[in-house]
């Protein structure tokens, strides 16, 4: 029963100094604007106290996750980085410390939600000799998702339509060009057991990216309700489209 409450209380007084760190850090950070010295000190002391604590790994997260939300309702062109900063409940300089730029923070939700994406689909282009199965399969599991991270399908899809000299289009790119490779891969593949889809694998892909696309930006935005029938439909719609 001692040890139990010596651990009890340690955790509560982990949790207290890191709430007292957090509410100093936003006061001293704001009151010391006028000394890039003494924001260069602080922010090193307060990192370092942050880390023995547990709290750098938190503070990270917590920009992600604000960054994410704010890029996926206004854009990612459109957001400021004090803005970030500000719903973070962060100084500005924090957020510069684990990103380094605005964009370097994009690039990073790119890279960590997209490789849960690229999992997903990955898994479920891989050929078993049935492709009503794989376009089902890859059909489901990119709603499911869809609705597991709407935020972040929804960022992705407005970087994968993004002008081609932008930034946005730039981070988001390189995510799409894998998806499609996955699913031409699997069309290639399926092309040996049909033989009349040899030499239009590309096109296929980038067909179905759009259908899987489409769909999903109108099932999180509430605009439709995936039934197994409507399910059914889209699949047989699009394979008979291969087929014929």
């Amino acid at each position: 029963m001692k040890v139990k409450a010596r651990g009890k209380a340690r955790a509560s007084s982990k949790k207290r100094l890191k709430m007292t760190l957090a509410s100093f850090w936003g006061k001293f950070a704001t009151s010391y604007t006028t000394s890039p010295l003494r924001r260069h000190i602080a922010l090193d002391i307060l990192l370092t106290i942050r880390y023995i604590t547990g709290m750098e790994q938190d503070t990270r997260e917590v920009i992600l996750i604000t960054a994410l939300e704010l890029f996926s309702k206004q854009g990612f062109e459109t957001v400021g980085v004090q803005e970030i900063a500000d719903k973070a409940g962060l100084a500005k300089p924090s957020l510069y410390y684990y990103f380094k730029s605005k964009r370097g923070l994009l690039e990073a939700i790119v890279a960590e939600r997209g490789a849960e994406l690229c999992v997903v689909v990955k898994r479920a282009a891989e050929y078993r000799r049935d492709l009503v199965m794989n376009l089902t399969s890859l059909f489901n599991e990119t709603m499911n998702f869809a609705r597991r991270d709407t935020a972040f399908f929804r960022l992705a899809h407005s970087l994968f339509s993004s002008a081609p000299e932008t930034a946005s289009y730039a981070a988001g790119n390189p995510l799409r060009r894998e998806l499609v490779s996955m699913l031409r891969d699997l069309f290639i593949q399926a092309a040996t057991d049909h033989g009349n889809m040899k030499e239009r694998e590309w096109v296929y892909a980038e067909t179905f990216f759009g259908l899987l696309d489409t769909w999903a930006i109108l099932l999180i935005n509430g605009e439709v309700e995936l039934d197994n029938q409507l399910r059914y439909r889209i699949i047989h719609n699009y394979l008979h489209g291969i087929f014929s």
